[in-house]
């Protein structure tokens, strides 16, 4: 069901307060000053954006299921950024280890195609050549990286592939995720109460990470029959969003303006007192 299209008074409410709930977030992420040692926020703040727009889109569009799992991946990245901020020492190594990440799986890409049997098209080699310059370009920019392969110029010969797979497969460069009730722990030792705000990163992670989580892995609740946009969801997604964008911007509030924090605030505000009191048209 496209919502959009087929929506009760109350949902069109609630579709057109979500939205404009995001929009006030956008503002506070183009707030952010372009500075070297917030480029990390403006990195995790762009994301939640980016999922939080996806999952209300999905949502709006009858696909409820499929925007709470992408709500899963917000709430996992607004605890991720938390924890940044609360140890900045964490930051260069996860933007390493984000272009690490980046780099090898597209050097696996590369290498299926490169070893693929079948005949190549010319699409499939303007993107080996693609994937090519991405992986040159990758390691120019990743000083950590420079430091590791100060002469490698990657003309993409079998030494180089021959390089680049040691190097991968050497476990010292292998990287396990931090799980999230880890990070918690972590954010707990310096924040006891996890935030500054009234909206509690454990609350956040305990009452819906898991739950989308089930939803994530196929739980048979969720997948018998198509959800619709009731009281219960409507209340769900609404705490989902503001839970997570209240944190979020928590997080970078010193960091922007009070006209565009108070604008945040007034959005939230008038999502907050939304009452589902009804469902006629």
């Amino acid at each position: 069901m496209d919502y959009t299209k087929l929506a009760t008074l109350m949902q069109t409410k609630f579709i057109t307060t979500w939205n404009n709930l995001l929009y006030a977030f956008q503002q506070v992420l183009f707030s952010i000053p372009s500075k070297k040692n917030l480029r990390i926020f403006i990195l995790l703040t762009n994301k939640i954006h980016s999922n939080c727009q996806a999952a209300i889109t999905l949502v709006s569009k009858g696909f409820i299921n499929e925007g709470l799992m992408i709500f899963r991946s917000a709430i996992e990245t607004v605890i991720f950024e938390k924890y940044l901020s609360l140890y900045p020492e964490e930051q260069e190594k996860f933007l390493y280890l984000s272009d690490l990440f980046l780099i090898k799986n597209q050097f696996i890409q590369y290498k299926e195609i490169k070893n693929n049997k079948l005949q190549k098209s010319p699409d499939i080699q303007i993107l080996q050549q693609t994937i090519e310059e991405n992986i040159r370009q990758l390691l120019k920019t990743n000083d950590i990286l420079q430091k590791k392969f100060p002469s490698l110029v990657l003309k993409f010969d079998e030494s180089d592939i021959k390089i680049l797979d040691e190097f991968f497969k050497d476990r010292r460069h292998k990287f396990t995720p931090q799980k999230v009730h880890h990070l918690l722990e972590e954010i707990k030792k310096k924040e006891s109460q996890f935030a500054n705000t009234s909206f509690d990163l454990h609350d956040i992670y305990y009452a819906y990470y898991d739950e989308n989580s089930a939803i994530l892995h196929g739980n048979a609740r969720y997948w018998n029959e198509e959800p619709q946009l009731n009281q219960y969801y409507l209340g769900i997604i609404t705490s989902h969003l503001i839970r997570i964008l209240v944190v979020a911007t928590d997080i970078i509030k010193n960091e922007i303006s009070e006209t565009v924090y108070k604008k945040f605030e007034l959005a939230v505000k008038k999502l907050s007192d939304l009452e589902i009191t009804s469902f006629s048209k």
